[in-house]
């Protein structure tokens, strides 16, 4: 993966907009520090690495061995994070460790974490569907149209407010969503943190309820709730070939739920 921007050279001015933002023009190594009079001397004009070379002049500024417009991680303050996207390495490398973590989306990873490679709910079982948890805290996945799918079953099941299933499932994963899930898990004895990761997905799943076989000439069955808030309105689809169940699709919101749109990590579009 190239980087998106260098960052030495003629174009340290750059790196400079991050670093101001995030503080991270400290001391390193002694090299950093103003001339007397608290100002604060040229990153540029800076040797981060102390070979020698300022890193105006040096190839390899943050002394990795690896040229720094070839490198996906440059470190030049040492505080163990990639100076560009504030990500540790093996954040960038997709080794978190953790399901939260946010990952470049790519065709190895789909979706953006460990935790999930089913970007468009392609087969049967929920529990491989991407991560989904609020954006600020990390997740990138929160306007998608897999939120609309969560919020339809946590406003189904009860919980969450809001004066219909179409007003509360409007893809964006916020506040109000991530807390209505934070109250299913709990309602489910799962960890309570509001991140809908393999465990949460394969129990909003089983909330589903049959409402019609498909017929003759179709290949899909219905699903929804039959009672509570949102008794016999179709909301999602199931494929099947050859008596197989196969993967999802969302319904559209009345009066048009005959329609069928992805349930995937797609941006939602236009009117459900």
């Amino acid at each position: 993966m190239a980087r998106k921007f260098p960052l030495i050279g003629k174009q340290a001015g750059q790196f400079v907009l991050v670093a101001t933002m995030t503080g991270v023009l400290a001391a390193c190594g002694g090299s950093s520090s103003g001339d007397g009079d608290g100002s604060e001397v040229p990153l540029g004009e800076q040797d981060f690495d102390n070979d020698g070379f300022i890193n105006d002049e040096d190839d390899d500024a943050d002394g990795d061995g690896i040229i720094d417009l070839d490198d996906e991680f440059v470190d030049l303050d040492g505080d163990g994070r990639d100076d560009l996207t504030l990500l540790t390495e093996a954040e960038l490398e997709g080794d978190t460790g953790n399901e939260g973590e946010f990952v470049e989306v790519s065709a190895d990873n789909p979706c953006g974490s460990e935790s999930g490679e089913d970007n468009s709910s392609v087969n049967a079982a929920w529990n491989d569907n991407c991560l989904v948890e609020r954006s600020l805290t990390g997740g990138q996945f929160a306007d998608s149209l897999f939120s609309v799918g969560i919020q339809r079953v946590l406003y189904c099941s009860g919980f969450g407010n809001a004066s219909s299933y179409i007003a509360f499932a409007d893809g964006e994963y916020g506040e109000l969503s991530e807390a209505a899930a934070i109250e299913f898990q709990n309602a489910e004895s799962l960890t309570p943190d509001g991140v809908v990761g393999r465990e949460t997905w394969g129990r909003l799943q089983t909330r589903l309820e049959l409402l019609a076989i498909a017929g003759a000439d179709e290949t899909r069955d219905t699903y929804g709730f039959t009672s509570g808030r949102c008794a016999g309105i179709p909301l999602f689809y199931q494929e099947f070939v050859n008596s197989e169940a196969g993967g999802w699709t969302l319904a559209r919101n009345q009066p048009n739920e005959a329609e069928e749109i992805p349930f995937s990590y797609e941006l939602p579009f236009g009117r459900l």
